[in-house]
């Protein structure tokens, strides 16, 4: 007889718990400013880490930022960070637009739609081609 804990439990949705993490700071900050502050603090901490010369004016603009946050919402931010790397990690997505649109940030009131990663993606491969079509593009070039 099996019981529920021998059950194989899902794989984790690290997009999906990056969106509850910002929904989470949503009760007291805007999604939109949550995210926007969340696409900036970990575009300044990745950029920090390999472009040291513009590093002091980031890392001041970095804590201006984190200054409209108390210290147990800051601290959500890395968490975040891990949450995006991961869901890249497990498949090369537009993880970023999926949670624009869970967050529902989008605004339709002004016709602001944003097509499918899918879309895009077959869009690109009918421009472009496949990946090996593009690799021999470019030897041809080269």
């Amino acid at each position: 007889m099996k019981h529920a804990s021998d059950r194989p439990r899902p794989p984790p949705d690290y997009q999906k718990d990056l969106v509850k993490q910002i929904a989470e700071l949503g009760y007291r900050h805007s999604h939109w400013q949550v995210f926007a502050d969340f696409v900036e603090l970990g575009a300044s901490a990745i950029s920090n880490a390999v472009d040291f010369a513009a590093r002091e004016a980031r890392e001041q603009r970095y804590m201006e930022v984190v200054k409209r946050y108390r210290p147990d919402e800051a601290a959500k931010f890395p968490q975040m960070l891990a949450l995006l790397t991961m869901a890249l990690e497990e498949e090369t997505s537009d993880v970023l637009g999926a949670t624009f649109h869970d967050l529902e940030l989008h605004n339709k009131w002004s016709g602001q739609f944003f097509s499918p990663y899918p879309l895009c993606r077959m869009m690109a491969k009918m421009i472009v081609g496949g990946r090996e079509e593009l690799e021999a593009r470019i030897a041809e070039r080269g």
